[in-house]
C-alpha cells in the first residue's frame, strides 16, 4: 500500500464520521506511482459515492502529506469484471397489509399513530429507531409494513427494504462463503426506511450482531429511518450486545397488547367480507367469537377459516350463522355452554346470589354492589342465553346495546383480575346448570 495513503487513512479516521470511514473509505486500495495517486474502488457503487460525498476530504487528507500527488479515483479493474457471486434480495411488501386495512382500537391505537406518523416523515421523524413488540399475531408486522407503503406513496423515490431478521442471517452467511462482505453492507445502507421483522431472533449471533451494528450506525448517522419489530422490550433481549441494546433502546419502543373484546370482534367483521371468506357473519355472533377467543390476530383468523370450511362443506346458507353454529364448528376452540337457559332464571339466580331482588337489576341505581351483580347478569345472559344484545339490554330496563358490551367487557376483566368474582361466576353457573 502507499505510504501516503497510509498516512492520509490515519488522517481521515479522525475527520470523517466512523460509519462512513469504514465503509466507504476503508476498502479502497490505493496505487502510488510517479506523481499520481490512484484509488481504485471495489465496485462503481462506492465510487461513485467517494466522487460525490467525500473526495474534498480525501484531497485534503493528501494534500497535508504529499501536496505533489495528483488524485484519480477508479474502480480496481479485477473486481469489477468479477461477478458477485451472491446477491441479496429485498422481501416484498405484504400488498394487503396496509393502514386501510388495520382495523383500530385500544390495543393498537397508540403504535398505530406513531407509524403513521413516522411513515409521513421518514426524513425527519424524531422517533429513530421505532420499535414495536408484543406477542405473536398481534399485528407488529402489518403496522411496519403500513409504514413502507405509505412512505413509498409519499414519496415514490424512497428506497424501502423489509427483510425479515433470519433473512439477513442468511445473507450475512452466504456473503461470508463468498467473500461479498462489502456489497451486503452497501445493500442495506442504500435503504432509505430499513424494515426489520423479529429482530429478537439476531440474539447469539455474533457476525450478524456485528455487521448489523455497522449497518445500523451508518444509517442512523445518515438520519434514514429504522423500524423493527420484536416479541420484547430490546433491554430484555438475552445474547445481545450491550451496544445494539442501548442503539435499540435510544428511540420508540412501544408496546403492542392483545386486542379488546370489542376490537376482536371488529377484526372478525371485517375479515369476513374479505373475498377469501367471504361470509356473512352478524355482529353478536362475532362477539360471542370474540369472547372465546382472545389470544391474537391469527387465532381469530384460524377461527374464522374453520368457521367458514364448516359452513361450505355443510352446504349451509352463510346467513344461517348462528352461536349453535359456531359451537358446532368451532367446538375445540369454544367451550360449550350451558342451553336453553331463561333470562328470567339467569336474573333470578344473580340476584339471590348478591342479596338483591330482580328488580334491582333493571334499576337504574348506581351502587356498586348492585352494578356489579347488573353487569354479572348480562355477561351470563350474552354467555348461555341466544338473546342478541338489544334484546338483552331490553330485559334490564331497556339498556342500550354499548351498556350492554360495557357490562360484558367489565366482568370480562374482573374474572382475570379477582378471584372473587371467578368465584361468584363459578357459583352461579353450577346453580344454573343443575336448575
Amino acid at each position: 500500500m502507499s505510504k501516503t495513503w497510509t498516512q492520509c487513512l490515519n488522517t481521515l479516521k479522525d475527520t470523517i464520521p466512523l460509519a462512513q470511514y469504514s465503509v466507504w473509505v476503508q476498502p479502497l486500495k490505493a496505487l502510488e506511482d510517479g506523481q499520481t495517486l490512484s484509488l481504485l474502488a471495489p465496485n462503481t457503487q462506492v465510487k461513485d459515492y467517494i466522487n460525490k460525498n467525500l473526495k474534498p476530504q480525501i484531497k485534503s487528507a493528501v494534500a497535508q502529506h504529499n501536496k505533489q500527488l495528483k488524485i484519480f479515483i477508479g474502480v480496481s479493474p479485477k473486481v469489477e469484471q468479477k461477478p458477485s457471486a451472491y446477491k441479496p434480495q429485498a422481501t416484498p411488501l405484504f400488498e394487503d397489509y396496509t393502514f386501510d386495512n388495520l382495523v383500530l382500537g385500544n390495543a393498537n391505537q397508540m403504535a398505530y399513530g406513531a407509524t403513521k406518523q413516522i411513515a409521513e416523515n421518514i426524513k425527519g421523524s424524531p422517533y429513530n429507531p421505532f420499535i414495536i413488540y408484543g406477542g405473536s399475531g398481534l399485528g407488529k408486522t402489518h403496522l411496519m409494513q403500513a409504514a413502507g407503503h405509505l412512505a413509498k406513496i409519499k414519496n415514490p423515490e424512497l428506497k424501502v427494504l423489509y427483510v425479515p431478521l433470519m433473512d439477513f442471517v442468511r445473507n450475512i452467511t452466504s456473503s461470508l462463503r463468498h467473500n461479498t462482505i462489502e456489497d451486503i453492507k452497501l445493500f442495506y445502507q442504500s435503504a432509505d426506511l430499513l424494515l426489520v421483522d423479529d429482530i429478537h431472533l439476531i440474539a447469539g449471533k455474533e457476525k450478524s450482531q456485528e455487521e448489523f451494528f455497522h449497518i445500523f450506525n451508518f444509517l442512523f448517522n445518515g438520519k434514514k429511518q429504522i423500524i423493527f419489530t420484536c416479541d420484547q422490550p430490546p433491554k430484555n433481549i438475552k445474547s445481545l450486545e450491550e451496544r445494539l441494546k442501548t442503539r435499540f433502546s435510544q428511540g420508540l419502543n412501544l408496546h403492542l397488547t392483545p386486542p379488546e373484546l370489542e376490537m376482536r370482534a371488529a377484526i372478525l367483521l371485517k375479515k369476513a367480507q374479505d373475498q377469501k371468506i367471504n361470509i356473512n357473519l352478524n355482529e353478536d355472533v362475532a362477539l360471542f367469537i370474540a369472547g372465546h377467543i382472545t389470544s391474537n390476530v391469527r387465532d381469530l383468523e384460524g377461527a374464522l377459516l374453520k368457521l367458514k370450511a364448516f359452513v361450505d362443506f355443510s352446504k349451509m346458507d352463510s346467513t344461517m350463522i348462528s352461536k349453535e353454529v359456531v359451537e358446532a364448528a368451532l367446538g375445540d376452540l369454544i367451550k360449550p355452554a350451558i342451553k336453553n337457559i331463561d333470562v328470567n332464571d339467569i336474573q333470578k339466580e344473580v340476584a339471590k346470589h348478591y342479596a338483591l331482588t330482580v328488580s334491582d337489576l333493571s334499576s337504574k341505581s348506581r351502587k356498586q354492589h348492585t352494578v356489579l351483580a347488573r353487569q354479572m347478569a348480562i355477561y351470563i345472559c350474552h354467555e348461555l342465553s341466544a338473546l342478541s344484545l338489544n334484546k338483552i339490554g331490553k330485559q334490564f330496563g331497556n339498556r342500550d346495546h354499548s351498556t350492554v358490551i360495557h357490562a360484558i367487557n367489565k366482568i370480562k376483566d374482573k374474572l382475570l383480575e379477582s378471584k372473587e368474582t371467578k368465584d361468584d361466576y363459578d357459583l352461579i353457573k353450577l346453580k344454573l346448570a343443575n336448575l
